[in-house]
Formats: structure tokens, C-alpha cells, sequence
């Protein structure tokens, strides 16, 4: 799986919130210089040469919590990897209608994940191509794992992984706002504008939160180098709110 660099993952997310904000951006506009230059400058119909920085506002425990859910593939195919090539042959074939449900500690990282999954591997290895049910007994469970269980059937090109979290959603960084809006570092000869935006975490989803961002908004705005400040919720295709309007 390829991973996208960071100026990639700006585009995207600007593409997104572009429509969600109201504006056309002209094909082929988009430039991403290096900074001090703002992430994005872009001609927007009907308005203009625009800039814009993003800024993600999603709580740093959020996103690790959700990076290492999304490394458990990762660690399976490093663990593989690792591997004698005869043992990689007889995984893949033995594993092709697996179906492995995981339950990993919110907080093992991708390392801690590649170490389990060497050991389910060892346990697949010796126990067969007909073995379902637990991996581990309590004795020997890993530390950072609560259950490993295989089931077969109903799915090939295995293994397929099921490694949920479900930590609680958190209070968005409104300090992140802050923090860009009173950053002096910015050059561009364009109308600068900030795009806040959450991922995972709730904006609307907390009593006041929306007139703490307003709060903020409306303190630092006026001596910023932004006229104007949107924040979107990303998953949700929403705009929670703009100033000025």
C-alpha cells in the first residue's frame, strides 16, 4: 500500500472542502509551493486568485489511536514478509479463506502489532490449514492483545483482518486554530484563507464547542493575515462553520 506524502494528502483534503465552501476552483490552478508559501493557492471562479492553509483539528490520541488501527495490514504483511519463502507459500495458501478477528490494545503501535502477528503466524503454522477458534490461550496471550480468533469460510484471497477500535471520540485542537491564526510566517500576494477541519472527532458533537471555534475565531482573526476562517467536518461533508459568513 502506497502512502500518500503530505502534499498529497493536503490536495485531497483541499478538493474536498473546496465545493463544501462554496468555491469552483479552475482546473489546473492548484499550486503547492514550499513554505512560507500557504499549502494551497488556487483561482476560484467568481472570486479569484485564492490561498488557503489547512489545518487538522483532530486530537493527537484520535489519530494514533486510528493510525495504529489502520498499520494491523501493514504489520501482517511485514511479519510475512519476514519470512522463509516456504512458509510465505504455505501461509498464503493455508490462509486463503481465513477470516482473523483481532482485538488489539488502542495503543499498540504498528511494531507491537508486527511482533503478534509473527507469533499468530507460528501458531497457524504449526496447527494446520484446518484450524479454527482462539490463538491464544489467557496464559499465553500477548500483552497488548485481547483476542486473536480465526474463522473459515465465506471469504478467499485471505487472510482478512477485523482489528476495530473503539476508543471514544475526542474534543477537536481548537488551540490549532489559534495557533495558525496568529503564525505571521505566511507569503502570499493573494486573499488568505484557513480551513479547519476533523476527520474522526466530532465538531458539532460536544455542548459549546462551535462557540468556543467562535470564540477564537473572533479574537485572533482581526489582526491575522486571514480574512476568513471555514471549518469543515471532513467525513461528514459538512461546513460547521465560517466567519465572516
Amino acid at each position: 500500500m502506497s502512502v500518500l506524502s503530505k502534499a498529497e494528502v493536503e490536495r485531497r483534503v483541499f478538493e474536498r472542502l473546496a465545493p463544501l465552501a462554496g468555491y469552483q476552483v479552475a482546473p489546473n490552478s492548484i499550486r503547492q509551493d514550499p513554505p512560507p508559501a500557504p499549502d494551497i493557492e488556487c483561482e476560484v471562479a467568481g472570486v479569484g486568485p485564492l490561498a488557503v492553509e489547512l489545518v487538522a483539528l483532530d486530537h493527537e490520541e484520535t489519530r494514533t489511536r486510528l493510525s495504529n488501527m489502520f498499520s494491523t495490514r501493514e504489520a501482517w504483511d511485514r511479519a510475512l514478509g519476514a519470512r522463509l519463502s516456504e512458509e510465505q507459500i504455505r501461509l498464503r495458501a493455508e490462509c486463503d479463506n481465513v477470516y482473523l478477528s483481532l482485538m488489539f490494545q488502542e495503543s499498540a503501535g504498528s511494531r507491537s502489532r508486527r511482533d503478534v502477528m509473527r507469533r499468530i503466524q507460528d501458531r497457524l503454522l504449526a496447527r494446520g490449514p484446518t484450524f479454527v477458534g482462539s490463538v491464544f490461550t489467557d496464559a499465553d496471550l500477548p500483552d497488548v492483545l485481547h483476542e486473536a480468533v480465526v474463522h473459515r469460510g465465506h471469504v478467499t484471497k485471505g487472510p482478512w483482518l477485523s482489528a476495530p477500535s473503539a476508543g471514544y471520540r475526542l474534543p477537536p485542537q481548537i488551540d490549532k486554530i489559534q495557533e495558525k491564526l496568529t503564525d505571521k510566517q505566511y507569503r502570499t500576494s493573494v486573499p488568505l484563507e484557513l480551513f479547519a477541519y476533523a476527520t474522526h472527532d466530532e465538531l458539532d458533537g460536544a455542548v459549546g464547542l462551535v462557540e468556543q471555534i467562535d470564540h477564537c475565531v473572533r479574537t485572533h482573526l482581526p489582526a491575522s493575515l486571514f480574512r476568513r476562517v471555514s471549518v469543515f467536518h471532513v467525513g461528514f461533508g459538512q461546513l460547521i462553520y465560517s466567519h465572516p459568513p
